[in-house]
């Protein structure tokens, strides 16, 4: 959090800059290292996922290999009230459960914003006055884990019991409850047969790689869809970009693949390298399509209700005329308006792929009084020991995949392969998500 609020007031005062000298730097080879000192911290000495599964907690204790029962004698000796920090209700129809069956351990729900939860647990401990014990949150830039667990603001919990039903590669920045992501929609009605859309290539369609913008040489607006979505710069999105680009060689091959022919980069000479502010590399196809797409007229609304029910209106603009439909961006779970009638539907199955797979994780906090009553619940949380004792089918919805392999979601028509997700690799999207942020605002404005 210290880093990216550090950043954007930097590139606050950096847009300003160039936008009264309109100069630009030299130097275009983006430095995709965290630096030493800086927010991050050694996190080559976080021990995380399986080897992190017979570590002991801070206070020496093993709760990792500890069944539900055996947390229950601790918890009840403990006696405090477990003060749950989360992003989503998903949380509070847990602890609603978890009190049904454990009425004498007492958990508080307290609904917290994605943008400000890291900055409340740090001035918590800061300040030595922590009353969170538990925090479940999305971590879609790699912040929560170079921010907070690598500086011991968290801690990691691997109930051995779960975590031998998990895929390894997933539990390395912490424990996942479930698998989700962003997609498009767009709207059925307008595409009873599907959109054609084929690869993100496909959203950017209209560019001109000669006049570098979605108006050609004649004046006209040639952009093919039109876009809405939620903030393009916070982390659910600028973080799937990051994502892209961290796989430009992928992206590179599925445009040739594609157009039959090798990308034009039109972007270089739009750069605007400082470092340590904002900086991107040359010739990444990822970056050119994020260029592409900065340049189409979009709106960002801030709800993404709102977004779908822009797709199911599917309105025309008379600005973009020859768009053929309406796209959106906003979260998977969306899709549930599709019960009131509204015309919508993902878009998926993309090359190389669609998007990243998403997840809340859920993590103790560092100096909590109720170690053991806290652990209790995130494993009641992901289903006990056997998937069934706790309450982990309550996160059963439109847009969730289980992360447990003996415990399948059947509210999803899809599975993951179908809709075509990649495992993000948050180390890398941390440092690249910055710059994502610095040039949407720059590029975009």
């Amino acid at each position: 959090m210290k880093k990216i609020l550090a950043l954007s007031l930097a590139v606050l005062m950096v847009l300003a800059c160039v936008a009264c000298s309109g100069s630009s730097t030299t130097d275009t080879t983006a430095d995709t290292t965290a630096s030493d000192g800086g927010a991050g911290g050694d996190v080559s000495q976080v021990v995380s996922g399986v080897d992190a599964i017979d570590t002991v907690a801070s206070d020496g204790v093993d709760y990792n290999h500890m069944s539900m029962d055996e947390l229950y004698e601790l918890a009840k000796a403990e006696g405090g009230t477990v003060e749950v920090y989360a992003v989503t209700a998903d949380a509070n129809t847990a602890i609603k459960k978890f009190n049904k069956v454990y009425p004498d351990i007492t958990l508080e729900y307290i609904s917290c914003d994605t943008d400000t939860v890291a900055s409340k647990i740090e001035m918590e401990a800061d300040t030595g006055n922590v009353n969170a014990d538990v925090l479940m949150v999305k971590d879609n830039s790699g912040e929560i884990y170079h921010e907070l667990v690598a500086y011991d603001y968290l801690e990691f919990y691997y109930p051995a019991s779960v975590c031998e039903h998990i895929d390894e590669d997933v539990l390395k920045y912490g424990l996942p409850t479930y698998f989700t992501f962003n997609p498009w929609y767009y709207n059925t009605e307008a595409f009873p047969e599907g959109t054609g859309i084929t690869s993100w290539w496909d959203i950017v369609e209209g560019y001109n790689t000669d006049t570098k913008s979605y108006v050609n040489a004649n004046g006209e607006n040639t952009q093919k869809w039109i876009i809405y979505s939620k903030d393009i710069s916070g982390p659910s999105y600028a973080s799937l970009f990051a994502q892209m680009m961290i796989d430009g060689d992928l992206m590179a091959e599925q445009y040739e693949k594609q157009y039959g022919e090798p990308i034009t980069y039109t972007y270089q000479d739009a750069l605007s390298n400082m470092a340590g502010v904002m900086e991107f590399p040359e010739d990444n196809a990822g970056v050119e399509l994020f260029y592409r797409f900065t340049q189409m007229t979009i709106t960002e609304l801030s709800d993404g209700d709102a977004v779908v029910e822009a797709v199911d209106a599917n309105q025309p603009r008379s600005d973009l005329p020859n768009a053929v439909g309406v796209l959106g961006l906003t979260s998977a779970s969306k899709l549930d308006n599709a019960d009131q009638g509204y015309n919508i539907a993902w878009v998926y199955g993309l090359e190389p792929y669609t998007a990243f797979g998403g997840s809340n994780y859920v993590y103790v906090v560092s100096g909590t009084d109720n170690p053991a009553a806290s652990r209790l619940f995130i494993l009641f949380m992901l289903g006990g020991d056997d998937g069934q004792s706790g309450c982990y089918t309550s996160f059963d919805g439109v847009g969730h995949w289980s992360i447990r392999d003996d415990v399948t979601f059947t509210k999803t028509e899809q599975t993951i392969d179908e809709i075509g997700l990649t495992t993000p690799d948050f180390n890398e999207i941390y440092t690249w998500y910055p710059n994502v942020t610095a040039y949407w605002k720059y590029w975009h404005q």
